[in-house]
């Protein structure tokens, strides 16, 4: 029997579409360049952080402080009390610009107390390790400390508030004055304290947490303050580590005086609490002072 068997057309080759190859191929490197991206940016990570905290850290740069204000707001008698001293505490969104968000202490945790009544005993500490008198305001976070372990002084003294991240800390007290001109003479005196004291070699290992008993205090560059504000900036640092560096300003309005101190390892970086120090001097600024 004879008969015709069909053939058909060219057999058609099996397997993927084109397009089904181009998903494939950019699957892999999508999946390829993950790893390499968490690699690139943990090194960037690295180095940032390397980079913040190195020692060589440089300070910032500008015109010296000045610690009169140019129109000091007159204060025959006391414009403010620390009632006032406590508007200066700042909020979470306030403090996050320091990237420190856990409020640690608050207004009217601790007691108000007078600069004789603690001073003296800190004063007395800080010579007892080796730190010259004249330089005894170091060791403090509220501005009494320039008047030494012979403190009698009565001027009220606050602990305003204190924020803290891990070792990162910062805190704001004041002290009241009973007058302008007593307040811009206490922040003269800390201005000539400062030059005067670049260099502390304590007598103990680890003096009030720093990694070394020798410390170095420098003095700030000048930050953007209203007129009736006078600032005086200084850094204590000793070796690298846990809050190595102490960047201090305080602050003058009449005869309230308000500090602004920020603990760190580094990573804080001088120009961020030098922009927290001029916010604080703006709302300084903005104080209404109490009528006679």
């Amino acid at each position: 029997m004879s008969g015709t068997i069909a053939t058909g057309g060219p057999a058609r080759k099996r397997g993927l579409r084109w397009w089904a190859w181009t998903l494939i191929v950019f699957g892999s490197l999508t999946v390829l360049a993950v790893p390499v991206v968490a690699v690139v940016g943990f090194l960037a990570y690295v180095g940032h952080s390397l980079s913040e905290t190195a020692p060589d850290q440089a300070f910032l740069t500008g015109p010296p402080q000045h610690p009169d204000a140019m129109t000091p707001l007159a204060c025959p008698e006391r414009c403010f009390g620390l009632d006032a001293a406590d508007s200066m505490a700042v909020s979470a969104q306030d403090a996050s610009q320091l990237s420190i968000g856990d409020e640690r202490y608050g207004v009217g945790e601790f007691e108000p107390g007078t600069v004789a009544a603690v001073a003296p005993k800190v004063g007395e500490q800080w010579q007892e390790v080796g730190g010259d008198e004249e330089c005894a305001f170091l060791p403090g976070n509220a501005p009494y400390f320039a008047d030494g372990a012979h403190a009698t002084s009565e001027d009220p003294i606050s602990w305003v508030q204190t924020w803290q991240a891990g070792d990162e800390m910062m805190d704001i007290a004041a002290r009241v004055f009973a007058t302008t001109e007593e307040a811009s003479r206490f922040m003269r005196d800390l201005h000539d304290r400062v030059a005067a004291c670049p260099w502390q070699d304590l007598d103990v290992p680890a003096a009030g947490g720093l990694d070394t008993s020798l410390i170095q205090i420098t003095a700030q560059a000048a930050i953007d303050v209203p007129d009736e504000v006078a600032a005086v900036g200084w850094v204590r640092e000793g070796t690298p580590g846990a809050r190595w560096r102490s960047y201090v300003w305080d602050l003058q309005r009449g005869n309230l005086v308000v500090q602004v101190r920020v603990l760190t390892d580094g990573r804080i970086l001088e120009q961020d609490v030098a922009a927290f120090a001029e916010l604080q001097a703006d709302k300084l600024s903005e104080l209404e002072p109490a009528t006679p």
